[in-house]
């Protein structure tokens, strides 16, 4: 993304009465001007947020490092499936070593089973953030990329609370992406939950991405429909309220056959899982680009 654009970003977010710039990719410390980026950002007050994969260059860890604690947080997102190189294990290491507290660790889950015990060892290892965030691979509309079916969710629900269970007993705790749903968990466990985690919800809204050229879509499983662009709207809250609006049919559906009939749904106690799921369940996928007329919102 050129610099011009993450100024109207800022921009943008300002005029929305929101100080955190949070920085994703990709692999946003890949970016050539990375350093300049955050150092701009919080020279105009903004707290930075960075989605990473830990895997950063030495100067980029030591620039990070020098960042005020209350001005900076990091998600390092280490799937259980990744097969890095001996190389990028060594510069993750080094990074999760050097900018400790400030990194919370997470995965996403593309099968029911997984290990995490791997991010508990990190945790105490390097003393990072005692939290874990987990979310559900979703799919991307209109596109083939691995994801977690829905089928599965039961079984995932069952490891997810083993996982809690562990987690707080090394006082850890569990936070959760969106598109989870209620039918994943038992009663007992949603109780479990509730207790043992840093909140447990299961919600789907939007959650606004902006790209290089300063197109913006209601969250990255939608990242190829229903396009729309930043300077269509005076703030961040009129954009949730586009996309809020603008999809609000296709809540109706969930993301499998059962939610139609699903008590939880129709009261709105769950979202019915990930909206990717139900375009993709269509025999017509909305359109590339949000239509005209709600491009004047």
């Amino acid at each position: 993304m050129p610099r011009e654009n993450i100024r109207k970003v800022m921009k943008f977010l300002s005029l929305s009465g929101d100080r955190q710039l949070r920085l994703l990719g990709g692999e946003p410390t890949l970016h050539p001007e990375f350093i300049e980026i955050v150092e701009e950002a919080l020279a105009n007050g903004f707290f930075v947020h960075v989605f990473t994969n830990g895997i950063m260059k030495k100067e980029i860890a030591d620039f990070l490092r020098k960042i005020p604690d209350n001005s900076i947080s990091m998600l390092c997102n280490v799937s259980p499936q990744a097969t890095d190189s001996d190389r990028k294990i060594e510069m993750r290491n080094y990074a999760l070593h050097r900018l400790g507290k400030i990194i919370q660790v997470g995965m996403t889950l593309t099968s029911p089973q997984f290990d995490y015990r791997y991010l508990i060892d990190y945790i105490k290892k390097y003393e990072l953030r005692k939290r874990i965030r987990i979310g559900i691979a979703q799919p991307i509309v209109g596109k083939e990329n691995e994801f977690l079916k829905p089928s599965e969710y039961r079984e995932a629900g069952k490891a997810i609370v083993q996982m809690v269970k562990a987690c707080i007993k090394e006082d850890i705790l569990v936070g959760f992406d969106c598109g989870l749903t209620l039918c994943m968990f038992n009663e007992e466990e949603i109780g479990i939950l509730m207790k043992c985690s840093e909140g447990f919800v299961v919600r789907c809204s939007p959650i606004l991405d902006i790209g290089q050229e300063l197109d913006i879509w209601h969250c990255f499983p939608l990242s190829e429909v229903l396009i729309s662009k930043v300077e269509y709207f005076s703030n961040r809250n009129d954009a949730v309220k586009f996309y809020n609006d603008l999809v609000k049919p296709y809540r109706a559906l969930g993301c499998m056959p059962e939610c139609l009939r699903c008590n939880y749904l129709l009261r709105g106690q769950c979202s019915g899982g990930c909206l990717a799921h139900a375009m993709n369940s269509l025999n017509r996928l909305p359109p590339h680009y949000a239509k005209a007329e709600f491009e004047t919102h």
